[in-house]
């Protein structure tokens, strides 16, 4: 290594040093989210696989808050972690494609992505997928190019794992298709037995969930697959408009932009005009998810964190055609950096109103203490619940003692994992203390008499931040559990 060279990655490994300090000393300092609440309830109840998804983030977060306790930063950590693995392998990835240079880019365009940023300090499926996603693609492509095909084995396991944290990782299945059909690299390894013992390793990877949906009728795969195709609403631009805007804010501008012209680039490059395997490669990772969302976007809500293992290969690509441009990247990174911080400065600071998701990260410790307070004047073994996944989660979490929480199951309606979680049985006869969030309006207020002998009049309490209202909590006192 030269001594310029030395000195690009003297300057990306201090980058990383220094905004993962960044992040870890912010993990405490913000609110448990509600998706985090319920995802570390998950590591509460143990089990192979999960409903929604499958369950690597909650194996990270039981070891975690098993060495470090119940508590934000340890629920936090895990994610955290992950998100130093990404820019680690960024870095050694682009390296190897550009040069120490453009790795030092690369890491700080990816380090100062608010979707990364923010991914990284909450709990959820994503930071596993996109730490095992990198992982995968990273090895895949040394795999090929160093023409290891043994090291399909570990790339499959690479990507069995990333399935095993999310399913959008079946992502992974087109992209190195793609590659080993178009390519010549790819076809030769194709005549051998390695990719395909690759694939026996990815799903004896991924056999925890699948084994899950074995015992459990299918359940989190029909959830993930007809379920969704049968919310699909009419053909609507409005639809695309929002993951378009959204994408726009949470990836930043420039990068957003930069992203999809260079995967695109990268795209041509490899199967028309240069034949470039490096541009192919990158492009088979990011265009079939972009294109995918962007067309699912013109007839359902496509969520902002759906895109992001686009964005690993995506960068690479947009350091790659612009890497004699600094202006462009100084500026995409600048905005990226700006945003990340107000983001930060949004969530940190108390005084300032709250809007939108980041609304949902306040007001549960206020809801908490009133229901501690009716607990105390409620009969031994009264239990709390909640309409949807989001009240029980935080409220268990900000609870005296973290008593068991229950969810819409015990009203005969679907509460997610709590349908796999509750033996209604168990509950028959006590009394409980219900709340509603007007953030997830409860419209069935008639179901609580259905399934308790009585029920008085609900409490309300509306929580402020920065003199703003965030939401009214209707809490009930409600006696005698019948069943679901």
């Amino acid at each position: 290594m030269s001594e310029k060279e030395a000195k690009w990655s003297k300057r990306a490994l201090l980058f990383i040093l220094i905004i993962s300090a960044i992040r870890l000393a912010v993990l405490p300092a913000m609110n448990l989210t509600p998706q985090g609440a319920y995802y570390w309830q998950y590591a509460k109840h143990p089990a192979l696989g999960y409903f929604d998804h499958p369950p690597v983030h909650a194996y990270i977060a039981m070891a975690t808050t098993a060495l470090f306790g119940d508590n934000v930063f340890a629920i936090r950590l895990g994610p955290w972690l992950c998100g130093v693995g990404v820019l680690f392998l960024i870095l050694e990835f682009t390296r190897r494609l550009w040069g120490d240079r453009a790795g030092f880019l690369a890491v700080v365009l990816a380090g100062v992505t608010p979707l990364f940023s923010i991914g990284s300090a909450v709990l959820t499926p994503d930071p596993p997928l996109l730490f095992f996603w990198t992982l995968a693609v990273y090895l895949g492509y040394r795999t090929l190019v160093e023409d290891r095909k043994r090291w399909w084995i570990l790339t499959g396991i690479a990507c069995g794992l990333a399935m095993l944290s999310k399913y959008t990782a079946a992502f992974l299945a087109p992209g190195f298709l793609i590659v080993l059909i178009f390519s010549k690299r790819g076809r030769e390894h194709l005549r051998s037995p390695w990719p395909y013992l690759g694939f026996i390793a990815a799903t004896i990877a991924f056999a925890p969930q699948i084994i899950w949906n074995a015992e459990n009728g299918w359940a989190s795969f029909a959830f993930q697959s007809t379920r969704r195709v049968g919310e699909l609403s009419r053909w609507r631009l409005d639809l695309f408009g929002g993951m378009v805007g959204t994408q726009l804010a949470v990836v930043s501008p420039l990068i957003f932009i930069g992203v999809i012209w260079a995967s695109f680039r990268a795209a041509a490059r490899g199967l028309f005009r240069e034949r470039d395997f490096d541009g192919l490669y990158l492009a088979s990772f990011s265009l079939p998810i972009i294109l995918f969302f962007s067309l699912t976007a013109l007839r359902y809500w496509v969520k902002m964190n759906w895109l992001a293992p686009a964005y690993i290969t995506g960068l690479m690509a947009f350091v790659g055609a612009f890497a004699g441009r600094k202006q462009i990247i100084k500026w995409a990174a600048i905005v990226g950096a700006v945003e990340t911080a107000a983001l930060y400065i949004l969530v940190l600071v108390p005084g300032i109103p709250l809007t939108g998701e980041a609304a949902y990260w306040e007001g549960w410790k206020e809801a908490a203490a009133v229901v501690d307070s009716l607990r105390g004047e409620m009969s031994d073994g009264t239990f709390v619940a909640g309409w949807g996944y989001k009240v029980p989660s935080e409220l268990r979490f900000h609870l005296d003692g973290r008593p068991e929480t229950y969810s819409n199951e015990i009203l005969g309606r679907r509460g997610l994992n709590y349908d796999y979680w509750t033996k209604p049985d168990e509950l028959l006869h006590r009394d409980c203390i219900f709340v509603a969030d007007s953030r997830e309006p409860f419209r069935e207020e008639r179901l609580l008499a259905e399934h308790f002998d009585s029920i008085a009049a609900p409490d309300t309490l509306r929580p402020l931040r920065g003199g703003k209202l965030l939401t009214t909590f209707r809490i009930w006192r409600c006696f005698g559990y019948t069943g679901p």
